[in-house]
């Protein structure tokens, strides 16, 4: 995590707790909808985290925040700063997500998110591979929740992303 950010500086002291040690023992989903799925041109226009602690989803503790043309990003991306804090991301799709969150937070605070990051669809894929490259499943996020039993995402948005992506987080937690 703090290896890849070597030669790096935090220019904003106020962000020094994202490079503090993890002690809370949760986790926080985070999900984005875009512009486009060019990770080199997309920008963010909705971003969703929501906590999880334990073996628990924390609705209550979630974020959901849209971006405007022409509004500046920074109160709403120093919200989300402090809702993650320095706990480990979970998503799906994260590398897209985390992508376009460090290209409108690195200007604000001089690094890209130093989170640990988790893949659901790479522990679901390590979950049920026996035999790395001999099986196919599918990775789709709908499929995954199926195949879970767990329950349909209630929309098709960054809060119902995050929320699902948590769900399966959980569960697959739960079978180690």
């Amino acid at each position: 995590m703090i290896a890849r950010l070597r030669g790096q500086q935090l220019s904003a002291p106020a962000y020094d707790f994202l490079l503090s040690g993890e002690d809370s023992g949760e986790a926080v989903a985070v999900a984005c909808e875009a512009t486009s799925f060019d990770p080199a041109k997309a920008e963010l226009r909705t971003l969703a985290a929501v906590r999880i602690r334990g073996n628990r989803i924390l609705a209550s503790r979630h974020l959901a925040v849209a971006f405007r043309p022409g509004e500046p990003p920074e109160p709403a991306l120093d919200r989300f700063l402090r809702l993650i804090g320095n706990r480990p991301l979970v998503g799906y799709y994260l590398d897209f997500t985390v992508g376009l969150i460090d290209r409108a937070v690195q200007p604000m605070i001089g690094i890209p998110l130093p989170n640990e990051r988790i893949e659901v669809s790479s522990l679901y894929y390590e979950s049920r591979v026996k035999v790395p490259g001999k099986n196919a499943l599918n990775l789709r996020l709908d499929a995954i929740l199926a195949a879970l039993d767990l329950p349909e995402r209630a929309a098709d948005d960054a809060y119902a992303n995050a929320i699902a992506a948590a769900m399966v987080y959980l569960r697959l937690k739960a079978e180690e």
